[in-house]
């Protein structure tokens, strides 16, 4: 076969399966699944012994405690098993870390505050501001941004809900409600303008974070939960390696709260 008809043959392929990431309902009601897990095991532990992943490791919470703040990945079981994710990748990471002198009241404050968020997380957040906020529930908006061979913005709209269990211990939910893909990345003018949903790249189809705060002695642990859905790494025709390392940035997107909140409270031990 020659060279240009290899070409003719290879481009439309190629093309069609870049454009073969839609969201496919099988892989959402996996995410589904696999939320639902997670929140039953997150409400399990409301108790004052195991409130934070910490609490089941005393040597780790220490180290925490001593400004050694760390992210580890974690899965979630349903009855024992694992969650198949057909045509999709989960990411499920764990943030931990302790704010000296910080106080409950603060941290809850600087957390829900997401006008603030593109300020304190400006590597992955470029923008965000809260839509709608009553009582503890707020509406919100971020866009999120990761340069790899080209650029990528995507524009996220979430719900989060602000439960205080009690004056030590506080806890915060995060829902995506819907992510877009921007079509012309470089176009600051045209960030509103998105994909349809067929022509998306699957970078990143549902994200959720969880925070978990609770008041020591002289600070707050603060505990981030990352889950993402994305499309699977595949083969040389799949979109998936088109992605180009953007199946790092749920993990870089808890690295940032962490560094976040270790340059507002910074550790002194």
């Amino acid at each position: 076969m020659n060279r240009l008809r290899f070409l003719t043959l290879f481009v439309p392929l190629a093309c069609s399966a870049l454009r073969a990431a839609e969201l496919k309902p099988e892989t959402a009601a996996a995410f589904d699944r696999y939320i639902k897990a997670a929140e039953q095991e997150m409400d399990k532990h409301h108790g004052f012994s195991d409130f934070l992943q910490l609490d089941h490791d005393p040597k780790e919470k220490s180290l925490v405690w001593l400004g050694q703040s760390t992210i580890v990945p974690l899965t979630t079981l349903d009855q024992g098993q694992e969650i198949e994710v057909p045509d999709g990748a989960i990411q499920h990471w764990l943030g931990m870390v302790y704010l000296e002198n910080a106080t409950l009241e603060k941290v809850h404050v600087i957390l829900t505050n997401f006008n603030e968020y593109h300020n304190m997380i400006p590597l992955q957040i470029m923008d965000s501001k809260t839509i709608k906020s009553e009582g503890d529930q707020t509406e919100a908006f971020l866009r999120l941004y990761k340069k790899q061979v080209s650029a990528v913005v995507l524009n996220v709209k979430a719900t989060a809900k602000y439960t205080l269990l009690d004056p030590q211990r506080a806890f915060i939910a995060c829902h995506s409600t819907q992510i877009g893909e921007v079509e012309r990345p470089r176009k600051k003018k045209t960030y509103d303008q998105e994909r349809s949903a067929e022509d998306m790249a699957g970078y990143l189809w549902r994200l959720n974070f969880y925070l978990r705060m609770e008041q020591a002695d002289n600070g707050v642990y603060v505990e981030i939960e990352t889950i993402t859905l994305a499309r699977r790494e595949g083969g040389l025709l799949n979109t998936a390696r088109f992605l180009n390392g953007f199946q790092t940035f749920p993990h870089e997107l808890t690295q940032g709260f962490i560094a976040a909140l270790e340059y507002i409270y910074p550790h002194h031990k």
